[in-house]
């Protein structure tokens, strides 16, 4: 039997990854519980060990789940651009970026990495006086300052991935063969493009609204999601955005020629018959108001809708964690 890479494995499923990360480190969390008898922290009454505790747990899941939506999100990039090339011209200058790469600079991956690890160690100074001080630190407190530099990085690296692979996306439209105004399902894939990103960044809310369980936590939830959010519905418009600008030059160059051939019409009116003239005004005119009534973006009533269902998930995230809190509070009380 043929066995695949695990870097193959790995793009095939990044979830294979995400799920991987965080069991692993469950695992070891709860290896390390049972190895210092620190039971109380899981099963004791609420405090400071049993939050930290709790706090641990939502950092094995952020470190998780970043790697894997970071490759995720290439993996779906790929395929967007796979799909797009039944509608794409081939491109004029063959030393042109390869999309099917989709390859990080390391200069850019360098800068938001130190970007992502600055933010991470500042964050703690907004719940803990002294954060970096390790002797203050209990075991499950090392969990968060060790797992809190590396979601800082990846964070930061998934920020910079969605802003390359919808930039990219976006480029891609300028290579659109031909645009036919009344059937936008062939530029499905720019929209999924975009659905696919802004849904990675609000899963991403929704892990940041379990700290929320934590009031001290507050503020931190709110600047998380402050960023998280506005980056979820820019990640929306820029695959978009080439697409948007070759619909309205489109339409004004099908509503020019429609105008033009309105005003030879008129002049026939006069000239022709007047039944074939007439009627021909009405069809052009019926065409003209058709264009025009063409939205300039390829997003349908339906997108909208999943949009609005996706911003629910970290409110349901969020109220399903209270409810397992209250659950096992009445539990182990």
């Amino acid at each position: 039997m043929k066995f695949l890479p695990i870097k193959q494995i790995l793009n095939l499923n990044p979830v294979v990854l995400g799920l991987g990360i965080s069991g692993t480190l469950l695992f070891g969390l709860l290896i390390q519980v049972y190895l210092l008898d620190r039971f109380t922290v899981i099963f004791g009454p609420v405090g400071t060990p049993h939050d930290d505790f709790r706090i641990a747990v939502f950092h094995c899941l952020l470190a998780g789940y970043l790697p894997g939506a970071y490759l995720f999100l290439l993996r779906g990039t790929r395929n967007t651009v796979d799909e797009l090339e039944k509608i794409l011209k081939p491109a004029e200058d063959p030393s042109c970026m390869d999309y099917s790469t989709l390859r990080l600079g390391k200069r850019a991956l360098i800068i938001s990495g130190l970007i992502g690890l600055l933010g991470a160690v500042l964050i703690p100074h907004l719940t803990t006086p002294s954060p970096w001080d390790p002797s203050t630190w209990n075991p499950e407190v090392w969990w968060h300052r060790v797992l809190g530099l590396f979601i800082g990085l990846c964070f930061a690296w998934l920020c910079l991935a969605v802003w390359n692979t919808s930039t990219i996306t976006s480029r891609l439209a300028a290579r659109i063969d031909s645009l036919d105004l009344l059937d936008m399902t062939p530029l499905s894939p720019f929209v999924n493009q975009g659905l696919l990103t802004a849904l990675l960044m609000i899963g991403l809310v929704s892990l940041f609204s379990l700290f929320l369980l934590e009031p001290e936590h507050a503020v931190v939830v709110a600047i998380l999601v402050g960023l998280c959010l506005p980056l979820a519905l820019l990640s929306l418009w820029l695959p978009v955005r080439g697409v948007h600008q070759r619909i309205c030059e489109a339409k004004q160059a099908e509503l020019k020629w429609t105008r033009e051939r309105i005003q030879q019409s008129r002049t026939l009116l006069h000239s022709d018959s007047p039944d074939v003239s007439a009627g021909r005004m009405a069809d052009l005119s019926a065409y003209h108001q058709l264009i025009e009534d063409v939205p300039g973006w390829p997003f349908k009533s339906a997108t909208v809708l999943r949009v609005m269902l996706y911003l629910l998930i970290p409110v349901a995230s969020w109220l399903g964690g209270l409810l397992i809190e209250g659950v096992l509070d009445q539990l182990f009380m």
